[in-house]
Order: structure tokens, then sequence, then C-alpha cells
């Protein structure tokens, strides 16, 4: 996509600043792993997760901008004791990894390599449509610069952070290239990233999205059969949070695909898909990604359906 953002939908945001991150607002969700949780649902505000090991903490997901990463940094800190610590995000979007600066020789970056690569070649176009959104988006990402990792790996990573293993994964082509899972075995804790959302509609953004890929991952998510699921956003569950999103998206896709097939075309497809949608999940947010998703099952398909 080579430093191109995606293309937003027409609709109005939600003109609540991204909130900075809280120490207060902790939940510990296990044994020695924290999440600052995205309890209010604030656009732009992820969960943020903590696990703290004997020896070191690996802390899940920065926020957006230098403010965050710094609170963040500070809370990580805090629940380590002085303990080393890592740091990683489930994928390149600015409000789960662009907090990254204060963590610089302050802890060691892990990204997989396909993250790293979409970092790199789309994060800058991200920045400023971002920046576009409202002004307490642009504020946030001031001074933002991109950090590379100081680990890269590719397929799997086993972490040891003394007396606990944490396994990060590459699970890419879903939402984005480089989407990673992170998975705490022993508390049977699962870090989704936005591959999973707590009552949102999916946001395919971009060529590397893939909405068939995407229904695999959560099947694969929902097979690691998890105690707590932690979405990138909104509030925390269990495999019932996959199975909500995986079945808004096989819905999008079959009825865009059963409704081409009887002949409409792609704009009536995803007019009828919408307004279904809409009547389904009528309290989910991301509203305006239900068209787009539809007329990416469609391109999917073919020249022919896209086309139609």
């Amino acid at each position: 996509m080579s430093d191109q953002a995606f293309e937003v939908p027409e609709e109005e945001f939600d003109q609540r600043p991204p909130r900075v991150a809280d120490a207060s607002k902790l939940i510990e969700v296990g044994d020695r792993t924290w999440i600052l949780p995205d309890h209010e649902r604030t656009p732009h505000v992820p969960n943020v997760g903590f696990v703290v090991g004997e020896r070191s903490v690996l802390v899940v997901e920065s926020g957006m901008g230098i403010a965050n990463g710094e609170r963040v940094l500070e809370i990580g800190r805090d629940l380590g004791e002085g303990r080393p610590l890592f740091l990683t995000a489930s994928h390149f979007h600015p409000e789960h990894g662009l907090g990254a600066q204060p963590f610089v020789g302050e802890a060691t970056i892990i990204l997989n390599a396909r993250q790293r690569e979409e970092l790199f070649e789309k994060c800058r176009g991200y920045v400023e449509l971002f920046s576009t959104f409202t002004p307490a988006i642009a504020e946030a990402l001031e001074g933002v610069e991109l950090v590379p990792p100081d680990v890269v790996y590719t397929g799997e990573l086993r972490l040891d952070l003394g007396g606990r293993i944490v396994e990060l994964s590459e699970r890419g082509d879903g939402h984005t290239r480089g989407d990673q899972v992170v998975v705490v075995p022993d508390e049977r804790v699962i870090f989704a990233g936005d591959l999973v959302e707590e009552r949102f509609f999916a946001i395919l953004p971009d060529e590397d999205s893939d909405g068939d890929v995407w229904i695999r991952r959560l099947i694969e998510i929902e097979a690691l059969d998890s105690e707590v699921l932690v979405p990138g956003h909104g509030a925390l569950g269990g495999v019932e949070l996959s199975r909500a999103a995986r079945g808004s998206l096989e819905e999008i896709r079959d009825r865009a695909l059963a409704l081409h097939a009887e002949g409409a075309d792609s704009e009536d497809v995803a007019t009828a898909v919408e307004a279904e949608q809409l009547e389904r999940y009528a309290d989910w947010g991301n509203r305006d990604w239900i068209r787009p998703a539809a007329l990416s099952f469609l391109r999917s398909a073919g020249p022919t359906a896209a086309l139609a």
C-alpha cells in the first residue's frame, strides 16, 4: 500500500478525546496479569495489557501518542517493581503502537516481521489521516515518530518472563497484514487485538485486509479456548466475543454473495446488507464500516461480483 492510509467512510466522528492511561482503572484478570480497560468504549483507546513474570514484564499495546506511552510505561514499571520490560503491539494502527517512543531505551520492543514491515510502509499515512479526525487526536499524535523494534520474529515467539511463558504469534491478513495474537497459557488469557472487538463491526481498511482470512483467524482464536479474551476495543469477555464477531462477518459475506448471485448490483448489495446488520446488531459501533465489508467480500469473490 506504500504509505497510503485507508479510505474512511463518510461518518461523524465521536468527538470524545482519546483518554490518557489512568492506573486507577487497572483490573487484574489473573495472577499478575493486568488490563487497563477500554471500559468507556472511547474511540481510539485500546485495551492495554501487562503480564508480570518473576524476571520481567510484557506490556501489550502502548496506546496512542507520547503522553499515553509515558503513562503506560510508568504503570508497567510500577507493576513490575523494577523488572525489565518488553513491549509489543497487536498491530501497527496508531492507537495500538504509536506510544512506543517513551519505551526506547527502557524496554525491549518486539514485533513480528510483517508487522514491522507494515508499520514502516503505511503508518505515516495513517498518522496524517488520523490527525484529520479530531483536534484531540491530532494533538495526541503530535511529535510521534516511528520506533523500530529491537526483536523481530516470524511465525511464533515464546517469551519467558520468569515462571511464566507468553506466546506471541503472527495471525495476519485479516484486519491488517501483521496482526498478532498474544496468549498467556497458564492464565488462559488471550490478547486478540482488533481481530476481536466487543460490539463493533469489523474494519477491513485496505487491500491487505481479507474478510475470509479474518474469519479463519477468529476460528483459530476460538480453538485456543480462552477464559479471558481481551478484545482490541470494548469490554473483556470469553470466546463468545470471537463468535459474535465471526457471526457478523459470516453474515455479511454470505448475504452479500447471495444477493449478488440473485442479480443485485454491488451498491444495492451493500445497502441491503447494511440494513440487515444494523437491525440485527443495533448496539454495535463502527456502523459505517458495514458497507465497505460487504464490498470487500464482493471484490474477493472476483471482478464480476465487484463490478456488477
